[in-house]
């Protein structure tokens, strides 16, 4: 027996916990905290505790399946798969074009560092610009929509590490494990949160939820939902009012002050406290704490970016953060550039709005107001299309409607707004093909589904983080086991099927050999090239590693390139409207509660449910209401609920929570089964509980540029069933 123990990172989620591996005869047999790490310090989240579970799942695929004329499933080489599967792409593009051919890469698809680069790649050579990503489900305004309509600041806001104050809206990264720089890191953010109370920094957190990070908050703001994007502007209000704002940054640097101070005036204290339903006191005092920073800055989560007014919300987060200058000036550290991104000057200047990133590229066939998105990253802005309408994209006929799909780490079934219409629209496709670790439900309605490698039994780098840390930190982690059976990476499917429809494909870098299957590690060496430590470097470190002396100084402007940041942009007014109408209303009508999303530290998103972890505690989605309204309702926990909105019905398992304002439901997203009363899914409730998206109707209320309809503060009533 050969026993050995490998320094290796968890991907399950975004945290990318260090881990120790033991193997014996290519079998993990224990998986630990790494304590040797310098950054971590031995910290790992429950999800990634799991990961031997996981590998060694009795329902995980150990190769592929294809869809017989009956509807079940048997297995079929990978090799033959992809033989069959070229082919009928070759034929779909043949007679519809290439823009009929989509794909669909879900949030385990990021934790590939190769996956998305060499999609991308495969996408480009054929020719289709319908590419859709998880990331247009929940925060394209962060991601898109916010940079194209004000602008950026090249050096960057204010990481945890250097602030004083943070303001934390409807993120709660002891959970979630996700937050862009600015919030508590996901990397230890226990410690991190410790820490950083410990130095005197002052967290204020706007949540409906009393959640762990809001326990520990100085200052939280229990607020109705759906009120995020007014009790924002009522801060802007009081900190320009007060003249508490960096008025040496805001007239050097961004444009509008005045048409902003003029908009918000309507959002008086009085006002966006009675919408939230908080005190007046906290929306000045966390007015006042934000603006003395002096340093710090506040960002959102997916909570609040998807309900009511996202793309005014994030334009009015940034703009809360540009008006208190939270940006790195001339002169001062920047803690972490990037490891693995390309070398260059940080300069103290802003690049001005790129409203062109908002009408160029290829327009939705669903509406005129949505088209491609381009997400700002640091290779540049990079396409995608909006995955809100993908279902439409589906159903409506046409020239480029889309008639394969492509799924790769996803479960758009359970993960896209309006299920019903999600379940009509992958049922019509000509060719669905998963690349799924089960029988997920979106799996259950493909034509093929192959079975892919999971992290440990692969090579990998943390590019997704490289630029999250708050140190120039990053790790390459060996294949720690071999895969058994026959299953292939992500990428592997893109260049296999590219190269049996005779494509050549280029990542940015530079060609891919499409002659012979290049290594992982050369893939991940053309993506990082020109890095600013060389991929070999970090490969040649045991565990992860900080690189000294990477910091660097934020350079003055360059004169011929400085931009502003626009805090007025075209349309700004019209959301402002809309947001101050809703402040206004009170009248609930026939349905008096909102149902908000949140997350479970048991599972990742559509994930793990079928772990023991979650089985033994008895998890699966439960409604969880403000214990009077419960009672108001006549209702105990545990008992069979129906939730229901204008637009859909579900059933659900009512649980007592005290730690959320009374008039909410709060449940997950990304569970349950079918729609399809065949499927018998609301049977199994307490087994598989519910899907909220049920619930939405993904064209109403949608958002201009994305066509993001409200999946998060949705109207719905409770009741018995019967």
């Amino acid at each position: 027996m050969t026993t050995k123990k490998i320094k290796t990172y968890c991907r399950f989620c975004h945290a990318y916990c260090p881990m120790e591996a033991t193997v014996e005869d290519n079998r993990l047999v224990a998986i630990a905290p790494d304590t040797d790490n310098a950054v971590y310090g031995g910290y790992t989240c429950i999800k990634g505790r799991q990961l031997g579970e996981q590998i060694y799942h009795p329902t995980r695929l150990q190769q592929s399946r294809k869809r017989q004329a009956d509807g079940s499933f048997a297995p079929i080489g990978s090799e033959q798969a992809l033989d069959e599967i070229a082919a009928q792409l070759q034929a779909i593009m043949a007679e519809h074009g290439p823009r009929s051919i989509a794909s669909y890469n879900g949030t385990y698809s990021y934790q590939n560092s190769a996956a998305h680069g060499v999609a991308r790649a495969w996408h480009k050579s054929i020719g289709s610009p319908s590419y859709y990503t998880s990331v247009t489900i929940d925060q394209p305004a962060k991601v898109a929509i916010g940079p194209a309509r004000m602008g950026f600041w090249n050096a960057g806001s204010h990481m945890w590490c250097d602030a004083d104050v943070a303001m934390i809206i409807g993120n709660n990264t002891l959970v979630s494990h996700y937050s862009i720089p600015g919030g508590v890191p996901s990397f230890s953010p226990f410690n991190a949160l410790r820490e950083g109370k410990k130095r005197g920094v002052k967290v204020i957190c706007v949540d409906p939820r009393k959640t762990e990070l809001a326990a520990r908050a100085d200052l939280h703001l229990q607020v109705k939902p759906g009120q995020d994007a007014a009790l924002i502007a009522g801060i802007i209000q009081v900190i320009i009012a007060q003249e508490l704002y960096d008025k040496d940054f805001c007239a050097e640097h961004t444009r509008g002050l005045q048409q902003l101070e003029a908009a918000t005036r309507r959002f008086t204290p009085e006002l966006v406290a009675a919408a939230a339903d908080i005190p007046v006191a906290q929306v000045l005092e966390a007015a006042r704490i934000f603006a003395a920073g002096p340093r710090g800055s506040a960002v959102t989560g997916t909570g609040p970016e998807m309900g009511p007014h996202p793309n005014l919300l994030q334009h009015l987060v940034q703009a809360l953060n540009a008006i208190c200058g939270r940006h790195y000036r001339e002169g001062e550290r920047l803690p972490n550039p990037g490891v693995l991104t390309p070398p260059g000057p940080r300069r103290a200047q802003a690049t001005s709005p790129q409203p062109q990133w908002l009408s160029q590229g290829t327009r939705s066939r669903v509406s005129a107001d949505i088209g491609e998105l381009f997400v700002l990253s640091p290779y540049g802005p990079l396409g995608e299309m909006p995955t809100a309408v993908i279902a439409d994209e589906m159903l409506t006929p046409g020239d480029g409607q889309i008639k394969a799909l492509i799924c790769v780490g996803g479960n758009p079934l359970l993960a896209w707004p309006d299920q019903e219409k999600t379940l009509r629209a992958l049922s019509g496709l000509e060719l669905l093909v998963c690349i799924d670790l089960k029988m997920a439900a979106t799996a259950q309605l493909a034509h093929y589904v192959l079975a892919p490698k999971m992290c440990l039994e692969r090579e990998d780098v943390t590019l997704l983080t490289d630029i999250w840390h708050d140190q120039a930190y990053s790790q390459y982690s060996p294949t720690v086991v071999e895969a058994e059976g026959d299953k292939i990476e992500e990428w592997e499917f893109f260049w296999a099927i590219g190269k049996r429809m005779g494509l050549q494909m280029s990542l940015d870098n530079g060609p891919i050999d499409m002659d012979n299957k290049p290594a992982k590690f050369d893939l991940l060496k053309n993506i990082t090239a020109g890095s600013r430590v060389p991929l070999e470097q970090v490969r040649q470190s045991d565990g992860g590693q900080v690189f000294p002396g990477m910091d660097i100084i934020i350079e003055p402007a360059d004169p011929a390139t400085r931009g502003y940041l626009d805090l007025f942009p075209d349309g700004l007014e019209e959301e402002l409207a809309a947001a101050y109408r809703d402040a206004q209303t009170a009248d609930p009508g026939n349905f008096p509660h909102l149902l908000v999303s949140r997350r479970m530290k048991n599972t990742y998103n559509s994930t793990g449910p079928e772990l023991s972890l979650l089985k033994d505690k008895g998890t699966t989605n439960p409604a969880f209401m403000h214990p009077q309204d419960l009672a108001a309702l006549g209702i105990s926990t545990g008992e069979l609920i129906e939730v229901y909105s204008a637009h859909g019905r579900i059933p659900a398992v009512a649980a007592a929570a005290d730690d959320i304002k009374p008039g909410v439901v709060s449940m997950s997203h990304c569970w349950g089964g079918s729609p399809d009363p065949a499927a018998g899914t609301d049977a199994r409730v307490r087994e598989l509980g519910s899907n909220t998206n049920r619930l939405i109707d993904n064209r109403e209320q949608a958002e201009k540029y994305s066509g993001m309809p409200r999946q998060s503060t949705i109207p719905v009533a409770v009741r018995k069933p019967g």
